[in-house]
């Protein structure tokens, strides 16, 4: 009798915890992501907390000057992004009115090109060159992004800047009561993890804090690497491109296909050899990126083999977006922990 009494209070406790959480789940859905960015940044920079708490500054004073940190280090580049291409925004409306008016002429390194040059001189002829062919595609071009996101741009603008301030909040408050945190997460894993909790938190720990060195810091240093470039060469608007790079480089396999297509601006408006200067220093920063830094800080952070990384991410960026980018390796990180800690279980208690 007092078993069943134990396994109905067990069930029911479990309902009820589970209600609780839904409905807590409910009530915050509109700002689970930014929570969860909160998160992300403050298992980033918890290391950087740590220092200056040791140095002596005050627990409340180092959440927030790191809080503020963040929130300089990526809203200014934006804001400058924003005020650049607003800036920008009459000279490309003008060139835009005198393109739908006379076309855009052949580039004249175009022509030079060997063996396509004709062929491509010809398309380009054709299709960007023609006014009225030129506004046949602009006007299509146009529908699509009336009737689909373009429409909901404001809403979507809303909604990041609310999500960035929410998650930068949200560092402050995650760091200062770190203390309580931990032993609250560490507590709760025993209860539920057992021996294998502890893994599992270090796992993850590891794989986001690998994962923002590799996506956010390497492709911000690719990016201006490749911004030299721009500059070197000459490529129009450089600022406002180097930003974006740097932005887009985040995402893997994005930066290269954004590299082709400032070289052939570059080749465009500039020529051979500035644009060979563009695609030969964005070879070499993609090169060593992708294929050296990226995957030793990725995985050398987790033991977890890049390619699961890898796929992690890219699947993770496609159920959730940019969040997903972390959220893939932190669970892949969780599932190999798990797998590892209960083949070395069983093969200790085959030995014992």
């Amino acid at each position: 009798m007092e078993d069943n009494r134990s396994r109905t209070q067990y069930i029911g406790t479990f309902i009820f915890v589970c209600a609780v959480l839904s409905f807590s789940a409910w009530i915050e859905q509109s700002f689970l992501f930014a929570f969860v960015w909160g998160g992300i940044l403050t298992i980033t920079t918890y290391p950087l907390y740590r220092r200056l708490i040791e140095r002596g500054m005050g627990n409340g004073l180092a959440a927030g000057l790191i809080a503020g940190g963040i929130f300089a280090l990526l809203a200014v580049p934006m804001i400058a992004m924003a005020v650049r291409a607003g800036l920008e925004i009459p000279s490309l409306m003008a060139w835009g009115r005198d393109a739908l008016h006379d076309g855009i002429p052949v580039s004249p390194q175009v022509a030079e090109i060997p063996r396509f040059g004709p062929r491509l001189s010809a398309l380009w002829q054709h299709y960007l060159s023609d006014p009225d062919e030129l506004r046949h595609w602009t006007s299509v071009a146009s529908r699509m992004f009336a009737s689909g996101d373009g429409r909901q741009l404001p809403h979507r603008v809303m909604e990041m800047t609310e999500t960035f301030v929410i998650a930068t909040l949200s560092v402050y408050f995650y760091l200062a009561a770190s203390h309580t945190l931990i032993a609250d997460i560490r507590a709760v894993g025993r209860r539920f993890l057992g021996g294998r909790a502890r893994d599992v938190i270090r796992n993850t720990v590891g794989a986001v804090r690998g994962t923002v060195a590799g996506l956010v810091l390497v492709g911000l240093g690719q990016g201006v690497l490749v911004g030299i470039g721009y500059f070197i060469a000459g490529t129009p608007h450089p600022a406002l491109l180097t930003l974006l790079t740097a932005v887009v480089s985040i995402i893997p396999f994005c930066g290269p296909i954004l590299l082709c297509a400032t070289t052939l601006m570059t080749f465009a408006t500039n020529g051979v050899t500035q644009a060979i200067i563009v695609g030969v220093i964005g070879t070499i920063a993609y090169g060593v990126g992708d294929h050296f830094v990226r995957p030793k800080l990725i995985s050398g952070s987790t033991s977890i083999p890049f390619l699961a990384v890898l796929t992690a991410i890219l699947g993770g960026l496609h159920v959730f977006g940019l969040l997903g980018l972390f959220i893939g390796p932190a669970v892949i990180a969780v599932a190999l922990s798990l797998w590892r800690t209960a083949a070395a279980e069983e093969r200790a208690g085959q030995a014992g």
